[in-house]
């Protein structure tokens, strides 16, 4: 897979609240800025040609409701793990690699932590010579969508659950 192709660096710049799109036009149009939920819809379009509805995507209905759970709210084997499957993961650091206290005893119920899990994309093992597995995802700490390492995305976020979606 031509990574480049599919996940173009600098795709879009990050802002928290922009996104997802209504529809698939918006999609074809030009996206300036967006957050993770609209790189879940760019990467479910792009690559499987599906169309994620908002409320498959906002979060905690989309976390109840999209997809069928691989991992849920436990330790995630990555090597079970398919190109595609989307992750939802818990905060731990910002981008100045300071410990953020996201757990969910620090929220007034389980929706709202749900609300602010952030989203991702687990691609696996994209290139050849390389036994790396990586995540691509629209993040604060870098501004922009990013294609990162599993062990970089681990650093910042805790995987907490895996949703496989039929393309």
């Amino acid at each position: 897979m031509e990574i480049d192709s599919v996940f173009p660096p600098d795709q879009f710049t990050y802002k928290y609240l922009t996104g997802p799109v209504k529809t698939p036009t918006e999609i074809d149009g030009s996206i300036k800025e967006g957050n993770c939920r609209l790189a879940l819809q760019l990467y479910f379009y792009r690559v499987h040609k599906k169309f994620l509805e908002q409320d498959e995507v906002y979060l905690p209905g989309g976390y109840k409701s999209l997809g069928k759970f691989v991992f849920e709210e436990e330790p995630i084997d990555f090597d079970a793990l398919q190109a595609g499957d989307i992750l939802y993961a818990q905060n731990l650091r910002n981008k100045k690699g300071e410990k953020l206290h996201k757990d969910l005893e620090t929220y007034k119920d389980k929706d709202e932590w749900l609300y602010h899990l952030h989203s991702a994309i687990y691609l696996g093992k994209i290139y050849r010579d390389s036994s790396e597995r990586y995540v691509w995802h629209a993040t604060n700490i870098e501004g922009g969508t990013a294609l990162w390492t599993l062990d970089k995305f681990q650093y910042y976020y805790k995987p907490i659950s895996v949703k496989r979606v039929a393309p």
